[in-house]
C-alpha cells in the first residue's frame, strides 16, 4: 500500500497516510441540496456564497411533481438515489413548508442509508424540520449562513451541538 507524509531525516518521503485516501481528502466536497421550490432564493443565496467553488452542489429545481406513492415514483426515486449517492453529503434546505414533505424526508433517509452526511439548516427557528433528520441522526447548521453550514458540513458527524437553541420556553425538538 502507498502512503503520502513528510520527509524523513534520510531525505526520503516517510509515507504516513495511504495514497487513496489522501486523494479523497483533496476530493471536493459534493452536496446534494434538498429543498422545496418556495426556497429557490436561499438555494440561489448558497451559491452566491460559494464564489469559490469550495463545495459542488447538486440539486433539481424542485421535489418531484408526482405523488409519492404513484406508480411513477419509482423511476423518480431511482434517478434521485444516483444523484445523492453521485454527492457526499445532503444537505436540507428547512423552509416553511418542509417539515411534512414525504419526497424530503425521502430523500433524507435516502441520504442517511447510503452512507451520505447529513447536514441541515433551518431557515427560520420556528419552521418544522422533516422527521427523517432526527431519526437519522443529522447535523444542524446553527443559522443559514455560509460560515455556518461550512462548519456543519466539515463536521462531518451528527452532533445536536451545532443545532440552534430552541426559543425561549421550548424544548431543543418542538419543532422537529
Amino acid at each position: 500500500m502507498s502512503f503520502i507524509g513528510a520527509a524523513d531525516r534520510s531525505g526520503f518521503r516517510r509515507r504516513n497516510k495511504p495514497i487513496q485516501e489522501e486523494f479523497r481528502s483533496m476530493a471536493k466536497t459534493r452536496i446534494f441540496v434538498s429543498f422545496k421550490k418556495s426556497d429557490m432564493d436561499s438555494m440561489n443565496m448558497l451559491l452566491d456564497w460559494d464564489k469559490n467553488q469550495e463545495f459542488d452542489f447538486v440539486f433539481e429545481d424542485d421535489i418531484p411533481k408526482v405523488a409519492f406513492h404513484s406508480a411513477e415514483a419509482k423511476q423518480v426515486k431511482s434517478e434521485l438515489t444516483e444523484k445523492i449517492k453521485s454527492g457526499t453529503h445532503l444537505l436540507c434546505i428547512i423552509g416553511k413548508d418542509t417539515g411534512n414533505n414525504d419526497w424530503i424526508n425521502w430523500e433524507v433517509q435516502t441520504a442517511s442509508v447510503t452512507g451520505r452526511k447529513v447536514i441541515a439548516v433551518r431557515l427560520n427557528t420556528k419552521n418544522k424540520s422533516p422527521a427523517a433528520l432526527l431519526n437519522f441522526g443529522s447535523t444542524f447548521a446553527a443559522s443559514f449562513t455560509f460560515d455556518a453550514i461550512k462548519v456543519a458540513v466539515d463536521a462531518g458527524e451528527s452532533t445536536s451541538a451545532l443545532m440552534p437553541p430552541p426559543p425561549e420556553g421550548a424544548s431543543r425538538f418542538d419543532n422537529l
